[in-house]
């Protein structure tokens, strides 16, 4: 009778986790469009995983089942806005350089530790009220750094935080992005199934496609989601233009033709890279991928609300006035 009990209840649960794991909702949903620029769309994966496509950019996140034909869209939001990848250069020496990415979408602000500073100043990466921007943005300081603090001023949020993400490998050579991420693009939603349709909190409903109707698209997709969800390292070649992808739709492999150069701790297409590429200048070696660098996420990383000075004085100057 135990064991008979026993089997009773494995069953319960086994189906509960099968109910709670249900790709029932996994397809492919028109939102429809709100300007010229083309719609959006909702691809729901079986694996939980989600992803919404607009015009210049994906939300991605995950979903679960809270009950019955009820689901709860959650997106993946970065802890830190900021974010820093790192790697050694010996060209730099004691130096450190910079790639500003997104820094000019808010008052944003730097300041670089040689030690536990007693004062902090945090100095402007824009000068104020800069506009007409032209990136790529790439700042060399004099010094190398233990730590590296940012702080941004967004004026619909008091929040003044400074983040200060700590360089225990002794990078001289970094990529740096602000990510601002607004309340509505953060915000988890509940959407329930019925009738081969999700209907939306909002009051509108949409109806599922079978995801095979996406043909490589639906390969794009999970290559992407892949690639934002284990970002631990990013390649970049001496000018920090992105390896690994052509036409939004092939990712390469760093070793599928190149071979890792411990002397200048690179990897190197043998075929085709020339000797100083990696030395000439971006308006003639941007598209250059014969030469790679390979960027480590700096993770650890603190938070304080401090007092603090303001240095005006820009790295930066943008302005078309």
């Amino acid at each position: 009778m135990k064991i008979n009990k026993l089997i009773l209840i494995t069953i319960t649960m086994s189906n509960l986790a099968s109910a709670q794991n249900s790709p029932v909702i996994a397809g492919l949903y028109d939102l429809g469009s709100s300007g010229p620029e083309g719609g959006s769309h909702l691809v729901v994966l079986e694996n939980g995983d989600y992803a919404i496509t607009h015009f210049g950019g994906i939300q991605i996140g995950k979903w679960i089942r809270v009950e019955d034909s009820v689901f709860k869209f959650t997106p993946n939001v970065k802890e830190n806005k900021f974010e820093l990848y790192g790697r050694h250069s010996k060209d730099l020496g004691d130096k450190t350089k910079i790639l500003f990415g997104g820094f000019e979408n808010g008052e944003t602000f730097i300041q670089l530790n040689k030690e536990k500073e007693k004062e902090t100043t945090m100095q402007r990466v824009f000068n104020s009220g800069a506009n007409c921007f032209s990136p790529p943005y790439v700042h060399t300081f004099e010094t190398n750094a233990l730590s590296i603090s940012f702080m941004s001023i967004q004026y619909e949020n008091p929040d003044r935080t400074i983040i200060t993400i700590t360089n225990p490998e002794g990078y001289n050579d970094f990529m740096a992005s602000f990510i601002e991420v607004n309340d509505y693009e953060s915000r988890p939603f509940i959407a329930t199934f019925r009738d081969e349709e999700l209907h939306f909190e909002e009051g509108n409903s949409q109806l599922r496609s079978p995801l095979d109707q996406m043909g490589e698209d639906l390969d794009f997709i999970k290559n992407l989601i892949e690639m934002e969800s284990n970002r631990d390292t990013l390649y970049l070649n001496p000018f920090y233009n992105p390896f690994g992808q052509i036409d939004d739709e092939v990712q390469i492999d760093i070793h599928a033709y190149h071979v890792f150069n411990e002397q200048k701790n690179a990897f190197i297409d043998p075929e085709y890279y020339v000797e100083g590429v990696e030395h000439t200048t971006p308006e003639e070696s941007y598209e250059d991928m014969s030469i790679i660098y390979s960027y480590s996420l700096l993770k650890e990383f603190s938070k304080k609300s401090d007092k603090y000075e303001i240095n005006e004085e820009s790295l930066f100057y943008a302005s078309c006035d």
